[in-house]
């Protein structure tokens, strides 16, 4: 009713406007050269709005129908998205079922359906990685860093397709700018070090740890154990060509793990090797008294040798504040074996054969008895009898359980610090008290 009633005004007004067009008309002539038009001013005005008029319907019609064709291909549009969408559902519910025919098919026809790549890129990666294509899939990722919404995908793709092929250089690469884009997915702290553990780059494995600890990824130790190690391999890098600054990145790594046996035997080859043997020798009394480390022994030789005293002497230094140690005992019977001290050497481990001595022990015994009596009959008998002794600790494993001679940031097997220092597990127990009692009966005859 409203709307008839404004289309009423808007006539009345026309008509009013009109009538005193007409009423107030006036005749005008145009001259031409020699032609002269007569015509009025209603009769001008009148064209005037009929033009007007003819140009706004020409444009309404026009945009009549644009939007008709524009409402079409939105109306299109949106129904293919709607499909396509259903299909990506469908895609994804297939490879949930692991039905892989039905999530290739559901992928063509995302393809045909979405204009927009998100969708398409990641349904058309996981299809592809079941139909092992991973030439087509590498250019997925690749054309994926080109969208926002899928670069961390693509990126993360490409760190492990590389990853797979063993290029760790370029696997580090996509994984330090995904790391970077976000530190929040999942394990790619663990996944760089792990690369970097491939690559021998620690210095990268510092900046990463800085940034790691920064974003509170990682704890304080884990901080401090990475770092350490990080520097630990930077010194023997530099041992060659930097005598100097390799000691005193040692010293660095130290600090953040004081006393680890593996870098005090680093350490001390180190200042041996500049001729500080002073200090060589005040820090490895300082690292027996808080971990008698069985390593420690062949350094202590080494240096007795560079300060030209005896064996003897420098243990009896090392071992005087841990005289009641199991292996303090181990060192002084060695370096009494060394200067050919039989008995004294005996003596020394009297206390450790009381009860099922340790495989070590038992092979020192069987040297004193050489040296002492050399009878074969004894020297056999503790020899057979560390078959049954406790394993000393060796460096194991802790994922593979396979055991190494030296202590490595990265296993044989690949693994980053994962060598542990513990006794190795028995397979099969061979001990029989039958046979190490008969043992013991003839040793002491």
């Amino acid at each position: 009713m409203i709307k008839l009633f404004f289309i009423f005004i808007q006539l009345a007004i026309l008509v009013v406007i009109g009538s005193l067009i007409i009423d107030y008309s006036f005749p005008v002539s145009v001259t031409f050269d020699e032609i002269i038009l007569f015509t009025s001013t209603s009769f001008l005005i009148f064209s005037v709005i009929l033009i007007i008029f003819f140009v706004i319907l020409v444009l309404r019609i026009s945009f009549f129908f644009k939007y008709r064709i524009f409402k079409f291909g939105l109306n299109r549009q949106k129904n293919n998205y709607e499909k396509g969408y259903h299909a990506f559902t469908q895609g994804m519910i297939a490879l949930a079922n692991k039905d892989y025919k039905k999530a290739i098919q559901e992928n063509k026809k995302v393809s045909y359906y979405i204009k927009d790549k998100s969708l398409n890129l990641l349904l058309k990666s996981e299809t592809l990685k079941i139909e092992k294509k991973f030439v087509e899939l590498e250019k997925v990722y690749e054309e994926m860093l080109r969208n926002e919404n899928t670069k961390i995908l693509g990126l993360k793709g490409l760190m492990k397709q590389n990853l797979y092929a063993q290029d760790y250089h370029h696997a580090f690469i996509y994984g330090e700018k995904l790391f970077n884009l976000n530190h929040q997915i999942d394990k790619i702290y663990d996944t760089l070090v792990k690369i970097i553990s491939k690559t021998n780059n620690w210095h990268k494995l510092m900046q990463i740890n800085e940034k790691a600890f920064k974003f509170r990824l990682i704890d304080k130790e884990t901080y401090s154990v990475n770092k350490s190690i990080a520097l630990y391999e930077i010194s023997i890098i530099k041992r060659q060509s930097a005598l100097k600054d390799s000691i005193n990145l040692i010293e660095k790594a130290l600090k953040l793990r004081q006393y680890f046996p593996p870098y005090v035997c680093h350490y001390v080859e180190l200042l041996i090797e500049n001729n500080n043997l002073s200090k060589a020798k005040k820090y490895l009394y300082k690292s027996w008294s808080h971990f008698p480390h069985p390593d420690y022994r062949s350094l202590i030789k080494l240096l007795s040798k560079k300060m030209k005293v005896s064996y003897f002497q420098l243990a009896d230094y090392i071992t005087s504040n841990t005289r009641s140690l199991p292996q303090s005992k181990i060192l002084m019977a060695e370096s009494l074996i060394d200067k050919q001290k039989w008995i004294e050497a005996k003596n020394q481990l009297s206390s450790l054969l009381e009860h099922k001595p340790s495989k070590e022990v038992c092979l020192l015994m069987s040297i004193i008895e050489t040296g002492e009596t050399n009878d074969p009959q004894k020297i056999n008998a503790w020899v057979s009898r560390s078959n049954f002794g406790e394993p000393h600790n060796v460096w194991i494993c802790r994922f593979s359980n396979i055991s190494e001679e030296k202590w490595a940031s990265v296993s044989k097997e690949g693994y980053f610090n994962s060598l542990v220092w513990k006794k190795p597990v028995s397979l099969t127990e061979t001990a029989s008290s039958e046979i190490e009692s008969n043992l013991i009966k003839y040793i002491n005859n």
